[in-house]
């Protein structure tokens, strides 16, 4: 059976490759099915769709950035429409919130750490055309020497300032994010469910009100996801009858340097074309 990565960000989000070099990348690495899930945008998405795929099946994909109280809760889109008008305007606004959150960063970083960015690296942010957040600045703290490594940037300041953030930030409810790629007619799927830093029977009650308002799937494989979690992800997925997904989770040696395309972090993700999501859902594309 080919090899699949259903969880892949490019320079369009957080990562750090054009979707052409990702097909590339996959090809060389004989990936059989890929989806690119950028943060926020289907950009990528839209570039991805009208390159030469090299034989690989491409689905559309999307990762929503949901507002909790704590922890992060991702929502995965897979087999969107990526001309569907209401998810286009949308993701429009969220572009915008992104740019306000992203100021809230800068303002919070120069107050608590001292830290203050060049106007103009600030105003290629503000202008980029992808998605901006804690990644750009964890990168551009790398370029001024501040910091090392992306996690050494998250380490000692960004989890910091997103913590105050986060109760004032712009962002999609989880309801409003499963209903946006529902409504485009995609799957919604929980990704990475343990970023919820939430227990075993917190996240049983979670999934069932997800499933209730329109879940579709829980992405049981990802690099961040020890054996003994893919097999209660997998009950879960039997028990509320949703539909099963994974992926790598790859940003690109920048970001995640230990993640590889296609199989995790030490070759931790190893899918097959029997994941249940490709095999109920035939890609639009």
């Amino acid at each position: 059976m080919g090899k699949v990565d259903l969880h892949i960000h490019s320079l369009y989000s957080d990562g750090c490759n054009t979707p052409e070099e990702i097909v590339m990348m996959a090809k060389r690495k004989k990936l059989q099915t890929i989806a690119l899930t950028d943060h926020d945008t289907i950009l990528g998405s839209k570039e991805l769709m009208k390159l030469n795929k090299l034989g690989i099946h491409v689905y559309s994909g999307v990762e929503l950035t949901v507002k909790v109280p704590k922890g992060r809760m991702h929502i995965l889109g897979y087999n969107i429409n990526l001309d569907d008008l209401r998810l286009n305007k949308c993701l429009e606004e969220i572009h915008n919130a992104s740019i306000h959150n992203l100021l809230l960063y800068i303002e919070l970083l120069k107050q608590d750490f001292g830290i203050v960015f060049p106007d103009e690296e600030i105003q290629k942010l503000v202008e980029a055309k992808n998605n901006v957040g804690r990644p750009q600045l964890a990168l551009l703290m790398i370029k001024m020497g501040i910091c090392s490594s992306v996690d050494e940037a998250f380490d000692k300041y960004l989890r910091s300032v997103y913590e105050k953030v986060r109760k004032v930030k712009k962002g999609l409810t989880k309801e409003e994010a499963i209903e946006l790629i529902t409504a485009s007619g995609g799957v919604a799927s929980l990704a990475h469910p343990g970023s919820l830093l939430l227990t075993r029977e917190e996240l049983f009650k979670e999934v069932s009100y997800l499933k209730s308002v329109g879940l579709g799937a829980i992405e049981v494989f990802h690099s961040n996801n020890p054996n003994l979690e893919r097999e209660y992800y997998h009950e879960l997925a039997l028990y509320f009858n949703l539909l099963e997904t994974g992926g790598t989770d790859f940003h690109g040696y920048k970001v995640k340097p230990d993640i590889e395309l296609g199989s995790g972090r030490n070759g931790n993700v190893d899918i097959d074309e029997n994941l249940s999501l490709l095999l109920k859902v035939k890609s639009r594309y």
